[in-house]
């Protein structure tokens, strides 16, 4: 498994892909402040998701793609949806004429904030790569050891990843996913055990790697991101547009 799984359609070229990541990142964050501001028995308007929608577009990610990492996320929101009518039974007058339980209602506002919420986080993440977003957050004043273990969270996952499967294979491989239940629970156990013996002897490789080329815990970029005026126009235009559609 490799690391372009996630950051696959980063790599293309855009308008939105050539933004600095700042840019993106505060334009993202100020349209999420607003959505979640809104108050609770409020559902967003089709208007709110201009802006995700067209990032995504405009940047060539198809729709099919965020639906499905939406879903993948949506049975931890989906829980807190089904229960909002069971807590919340009060009356709330929808447009003036008509009456509903507010737990409907808040249930359909949650809904609707989460995706697209995850429209424009998705966006964000499939139109910045990722050292690019790391550097923005850093240039940001994110803390450096959040940035630092997000680096390495992002380069290794994936060596793990690649340990348990290698592990996970060859345990089918000697049985072919057929041995009696005891015994698939015993190699389950012992596979848990040498998937830790594997990750330690692989940081060690690694850590050993690292300062051999000299790392000193900074973040090294070969292209060194600009703010320039279309990045200026862009955040501008997103502050334009979330504050138009809260307070309109």
């Amino acid at each position: 498994m490799h690391h372009h799984y996630i950051d696959r359609f980063a790599y293309q070229d855009s308008p939105i892909h050539r933004l600095d990541a700042r840019a993106k990142i505060l334009a993202v964050l100020v349209y999420s402040t607003v959505l979640i501001s809104l108050p609770r028995y409020v559902i967003p308007s089709a208007w709110y998701a201009v802006l995700p929608f067209t990032m995504l577009v405009w940047a060539g990610v198809p729709l099919r793609f965020v639906a499905k990492h939406t879903l993948l996320v949506s049975p931890f929101v989906v829980c807190l949806v089904a229960f909002a009518p069971v807590f919340d039974r009060s009356l709330v007058r929808l447009h003036g004429t008509w009456t509903v339980a507010g737990g409907w209602v808040a249930a359909a506002s949650i809904l609707v904030r989460f995706v697209l919420g995850m429209a424009a986080l998705i966006a964000l993440a499939s139109t910045t790569r990722f050292p690019d977003l790391l550097r923005g957050l850093r240039r940001l004043g994110v803390p450096h050891i959040l940035v630092l273990q997000l680096q390495f969270l992002y380069r290794y996952l994936f060596l793990l990843l690649d340990q348990a499967m290698h592990i996970r294979q060859a345990r089918t491989a000697r049985d072919a996913g057929k041995g009696p239940l005891a015994w698939r629970w015993r190699g389950g156990a012992g596979q848990i055990g040498m998937l830790l013996v594997r990750t330690l002897e692989q940081a060690d490789r690694t850590h050993m790697a690292m300062l051999a080329r000299g790392y000193d815990g900074t973040i090294q970029m070969v292209r060194p991101g600009r703010w320039r005026q279309h990045d200026w126009a862009f955040l501008l235009a997103t502050i334009v547009y979330v504050t138009v559609l809260r307070w309109w």
